[in-house]
């Protein structure tokens, strides 16, 4: 058997290497432990105050600071007395708006955006999108009409508004038509389905009914209003797909929609003042 003989300054040497690299391998893990938890302190230290701070913040107007401040009264924005100036508004602020006893009133509804999702790129040549119009048409004036306060509803044709519609043009056209009033709506939709493996589908249908109410005379907006509705429907057999099924639950959370819409507006006309009352 062979023996190899080792220096004792080697062997040492090589022992000291060894216990050398283990202590700083040992003190680079404790360097980084001590990193990660003072990290970790920190942060909680943040979270902490976080979770501390009040949920309503103080609005600046609601200081004495802001208190002290002399008031203003008018606009000093150039651009906005270029459109209007400072008399008129103070003038429209500070008067009273009188309906008229009896109103003619014009119909239009707001072009829509993106057109129909059910029935195509020429939803305006379908005959149910058109039958759906009318429908809507016939929903308002049926429900104003009750109103001692409306004696006639008429549509305003589209031939008498460009594609680009604005206050100013639509009161024009009102004009024309020698209407008192002017409403303008809009109903928009979403519908969101549920496919279910052992029962029928579900399609639920959001909408959304916009009102504006413009006095002819004056250029004034004395009323608005925005109703949301929703329905739920259930596929049927006689569905040919699941669209239809949307569209028939679209169809009925928006006239829910304009149907209170309208019931609005008319409690609306029956509180105001009216001229010669």
């Amino acid at each position: 058997m062979t023996v190899l003989n080792v220096p004792y300054e080697c062997s040492v040497e090589g022992q000291l290497g060894v216990h050398r690299r283990l202590a700083s391998n040992i003190a680079r893990l404790d360097f980084m432990k001590t990193i990660h938890i003072l990290t970790l302190a920190f942060g909680g230290v943040l979270l902490s105050g976080c979770a501390k701070m009040p949920m309503g913040v103080t609005s600046t107007m609601a200081t004495a600071d802001y208190a002290a401040r002399e008031p203003i009264a008018t606009s000093l924005f150039p651009s906005d007395q270029a459109v209007l100036g400072e008399e008129a508004v103070g003038r429209i602020l500070s008067s009273k708006l009188e309906l008229p006893a009896k109103a003619k009133l014009a119909v239009m509804k707001f072009p829509e955006a993106e057109g129909s999702r059910y029935r195509g790129r020429y939803y305006w040549r379908d005959e149910e999108y058109l039958k759906l119009q009318q429908e809507q048409m016939e929903a308002l004036s049926k429900t104003l009409l009750v109103s001692d306060q409306i004696m006639e509803v008429t549509p305003l044709p589209s031939l008498m508004t460009p594609n680009r519609v604005s206050i100013p043009v639509l009161r024009e056209a009102a004009v024309r038509m020698q209407a008192d009033l002017l409403l303008v709506f809009r109903v928009g939709s979403d519908t969101y389905s549920q496919y279910r493996t052992f029962a029928k589908d579900k399609v639920k249908a959001y909408s959304t009914c916009e009102l504006v109410l413009l006095d002819v005379r004056t250029g004034l907006v004395p009323f608005t209003r925005v109703v949301s509705s929703e329905r739920l429907e259930l596929k049927q057999s006689a569905d040919l797909d699941l669209s239809e099924t949307m569209r028939r639950a679209e169809q009925a959370s928006a006239a829910e929609a304009l149907k209170v819409s309208a019931e609005d507006l008319a409690s609306f006309l029956k509180s105001v003042p009216r001229k010669g009352n």
